[in-house]
């Protein structure tokens, strides 16, 4: 009888273990992060994000700026990694108090006239739950630095801009970051997406003047075939409006939905020029940029 108590309590244990290391629902958010509008979690979940490597892709650019558009580039680099919840970063190793993210890196870069903008911004959200839990944005080029990090639900930006400065504030709930849409929008690919979606502006243009939530109205379409210098693939447009202008974004309608086109109203457009699967960190010696087309290097 004392072997079965025993038994018992010891599947008991195990049961509350499992219990307490169960992801968060989808939809669902811990204290310090937002709960987003996330759809279908299948691509988030897939197992494509335990290779070990990080989805790659590069983009033509044609960036709209002082009444211009500026020939550029920009990489959109998402990967799987284990978070540190003390010091919200990535962790060496896995912990048992931890849990999985994917993160975002939106890099751009683009000549105007003497200079070069240098922007980025990481986004970075739960892979079990879809919650926002980290954006760090930078611009730089050569009039000053701007910078911006939400953390804890609480936005700090820091620009060179008169009338701007640094600031901090509450980061509005359920407000999907404009640099991450790449990523987030991706669970409406296959499922349908809600009527209206707030969109909170983006971080890497580096001025802070309008840092408020706006609200877009969502339509959803198929693209059919997509032609871009990467190739022809089957899309489908998530297009957001309001009255101020509008977002499109044109995903692959296969699994993980890469993004294959981006335009917004200010006639800035994104271009898919190559996409692969890559322990990119390991390619930072001379030669490595070989895998970069001409038109992106």
């Amino acid at each position: 009888m004392r072997l079965v108590l025993k038994t018992l309590a010891l599947v008991l244990l195990i049961a509350g273990a499992a219990f307490l290391l169960r992801p968060a629902p989808s939809g669902a958010a811990a204290p310090g992060e937002i709960a987003l509008p996330s759809g279908d979690p299948a691509w988030r979940l897939d197992p494509l994000w335990d290779d070990g490597r990080a989805e790659y892709c590069a983009y033509e650019v044609e960036w709209a700026r002082y009444g211009n558009r500026y020939p550029g580039r920009a990489l959109l680099i998402l990967v799987k990694e284990p978070w540190n919840p003390d010091l919200e970063v990535k962790a060496d190793q896995p912990r048992p108090d931890g849990f999985e993210v994917l993160k975002l890196n939106h890099v751009r870069d683009v000549p105007t006239g003497i200079y070069t903008y240098h922007q980025m911004a990481s986004v970075y959200l739960r892979r079990d739950s879809g919650a926002l839990r980290k954006v760090a944005a930078t611009s730089s080029e050569a009039c000053g630095v701007s910078t911006a990090d939400l953390v804890e639900g609480r936005l700090a930006t820091r620009s060179y801009f008169d009338g701007q400065g640094d600031r901090s504030g509450s980061y509005p709930a359920g407000a999907l970051p404009e640099d991450g849409l790449p990523a987030l929008l991706r669970g409406f690919v296959a499922a349908a997406p809600p009527a209206e979606l707030e969109i909170f502006p983006s971080l890497m243009m580096g001025r802070y003047a309008d840092l408020e939530a706006a609200a877009y109205g969502v339509r959803r379409g198929e693209a059919g075939p997509v032609t871009a210098p990467a190739g022809e693939f089957e899309g489908v447009e998530l297009r957001l409006e309001n009255r101020d202008g509008w977002l499109a974004y044109t995903f692959e309608t296969a699994p993980p939905h890469r993004l294959l086109a981006h335009e917004r109203s200010d006639g800035t457009r994104y271009e898919l020029a190559k996409c692969d699967r890559l322990a990119y960190w390991s390619m930072h010696d001379p030669g490595g940029e070989e895998w970069l087309p001409a038109a992106v290097r």
